[in-house]
C-alpha cells in the first residue's frame, strides 16, 4: 500500500503516481516502532516517623510499720489479807495456794474454783 504525500520530491496525486524519468518505485513509509531507553534517577521521599519518649514514675506501695507502746496503770481487785501468809497477814492460806481467795491453781498444786 502507497501513502499519499510527499518524498524525495515525487509528487504523488491521489493514487496516480508519476514516476520520475529514472523509473524508481516509491517507497512504503511504515508507522514508527520505538525504541526506549529507560533510565532511573534516584529521588528521596522523606519519611518522618516522630518518636515520643515518655519517661514514667510508678509508685509501689510497701508496707512499713510502726508501733507506739504506752503503759496504762490501773487498780485491780483489792484482796483482804488472808492469816497464815507473811508477816502481818496473820495464819491461814492467803495468797499461797492460789492468787485470790479460791482462784486457779495455786502454789500447792489444787486446781480450785474461782468465786465471783
Amino acid at each position: 500500500m502507497m501513502q499519499q504525500g510527499n518524498w524525495h520530491g515525487n509528487q504523488m496525486q491521489h493514487g496516480h503516481h508519476q514516476m520520475h524519468h529514472c523509473n524508481q518505485a516509491q517507497p512504503v513509509v511504515c508507522p514508527p516502532q520505538y525504541r526506549c531507553h529507560d533510565q532511573f534517577v534516584p529521588r528521596e521521599v522523606p519519611f518522618i516517623h516522630p518518636i515520643v519518649n515518655v519517661n514514667r514514675v510508678h509508685t509501689v506501695e510497701i508496707p512499713r510499720h510502726y508501733f507506739t507502746e504506752t503503759t496504762e496503770n490501773v487498780m485491780g481487785q483489792t484482796l483482804p489479807a488472808q492469816p497464815g501468809f507473811g508477816p502481818g497477814y496473820g495464819p491461814g492460806p492467803g495468797f499461797g495456794p492460789g492468787f485470790g481467795p479460791g482462784c486457779g491453781p495455786g502454789f500447792g498444786g489444787k486446781r480450785r474454783r474461782c468465786r465471783r
